[in-house]
């Protein structure tokens, strides 16, 4: 992070949840859930347990008499014979892992994630890997990384969809992204262009960041203007980084001077499906998105399109194969799961930040607890990320 207030208020101490209670909730509910098992005539071997914000996650030893489909076919009984509300079962080598919904979620918080997290060494200049959450399994933090591979993860796609209806959390995870872009890159390093239909009513301090290119971007004559103005930025790009022989913007930046480095440019577009179901505008959308999702990776230049409603008139299929890193919060029903995900679940995900990640690259669905922050701390982690780099700038220009 930029400066000592960031660093301050990182540190600064929160609300501790009640540890011991939880705890104790965890023991019985393994206790109740290994009877229960046992009731059912299959073996319940503890390997471990652990709790995460959502649930109690219960590994047990795998074994003929202890299958996936053997638990999933009791859910009902358990919870209505035993008041275990199983929220998920996790095949892993040797183990059956049951996760069983807490009475009360913890709150995972913005801040405590922040102290956690990694960064790579060329931030706050520059940074492609962005905070999602922590993974449901194990604890350990999500990244979407839109450059390199980062902290054991692997390297994702550079476009990204993030679906979930009112309630889900999905406001917060999108102003966490936009907030950890401008706290780990400079304003010269990385630029953010919002299309926002709402005009902004959920984004009050962006207008104020120094990363904002222009206004927000509030019709769809502007919208559609942006999205060519990215593909024909993106050829000019794909051209001087072939005059320079290299691949990849970061290798580019490298190469030339300072003045002739280019920023990373993201562009959100909130409350996509409003406006996706005007024929000329989905139809550009359609196009330059395709157009960029071919070639856009080596321009730096990712995509985030975020949709309360994820059917088809709002996804048609073409974009959503150039969407290839799926963030999704709780949704309507199956079906639009099923779009997003290419299975059912989301629908059964529990609102507030619960989340199913598909990244490109990882080979399965992740789970994950999105951080919340309200709209004071938001506002304030903006205010203060904002005169970081405005003291910077002007520290630089002495």
């Amino acid at each position: 992070m930029p400066s000592a207030d960031l660093a301050s208020w990182l540190n600064s101490s929160e609300t501790d949840e009640d540890d011991d209670g939880a705890q104790r909730w965890l023991e019985e509910t393994v206790i109740k859930l290994q009877r229960a098992l046992r009731g059912y005539d299959m073996t319940a071997e503890l390997i471990g347990s652990r709790l995460t914000p959502n649930a109690a996650l219960i590994r047990l030893r795998g074994s003929d008499d202890l299958t996936l489909p053997k638990v999933e076919k009791r859910r009902q009984e358990l919870l209505t014979s035993h008041a275990i509300d199983v929220i998920n079962l996790l095949a892993a080598p040797m183990e059956v892992i049951v996760m069983v919904r807490r009475p009360k979620r913890a709150i995972l918080r913005l801040k405590g994630l922040w102290r956690l997290r990694e960064l790579p060494e060329s931030a706050p200049e520059t940074n492609t890997s962005l905070l999602i959450g922590a993974k449901e399994a194990d604890g350990e933090l999500l990244y979407l990384n839109v450059g390199d591979g980062f902290a054991g993860q692997q390297p994702h796609g550079p476009h990204t969809l993030i679906a979930g209806e009112t309630g889900s959390g999905k406001g917060v995870l999108v102003q966490s992204l936009l907030l950890d872009i401008c706290a780990t890159n400079s304003p010269e390093s990385a630029r953010i262009r919002m299309i926002d239909p709402k005009a902004g009513i959920d984004f009050p301090w962006l207008r104020r960041m120094p990363h904002l290119d222009g206004d927000l971007i509030t019709s769809r004559e502007e919208a559609i203007e942006t999205l060519e103005e990215l593909v024909e930025e993106m050829e000019r790009r794909n051209r001087l980084l072939a005059d320079a022989g290299v691949t990849k913007l970061a290798n580019y930046n490298k190469k030339v001077p300072p003045s002739e480095r280019l920023p990373r440019i993201w562009l959100f577009h909130d409350e996509l499906a409003d406006w996706m179901l005007i024929d000329d505008y989905r139809d550009a959308v359609e196009l330059n998105a395709s157009r960029l999702g071919v070639k856009a990776r080596a321009a730096g230049i990712n995509l985030v399109l975020i949709t309360q409603r994820p059917d088809k008139d709002a996804l048609p299929m073409q974009l959503r194969a150039n969407l290839t890193n799926r963030l999704v919060l709780k949704v309507a029903d199956k079906r639009n799961s099923v779009l997003v995900l290419d299975e059912p679940g989301a629908e059964k995900l529990l609102g507030r930040g619960h989340l199913a990640a598909k990244l490109s690259g990882e080979g399965e669905i992740i789970l994950a607890q999105v951080p919340f922050a309200d709209e004071d701390e938001m506002a304030e982690l903006a205010e203060l990320i904002r005169n970081a780099w405005t003291n910077a700038n002007s520290v630089n220009s002495v």
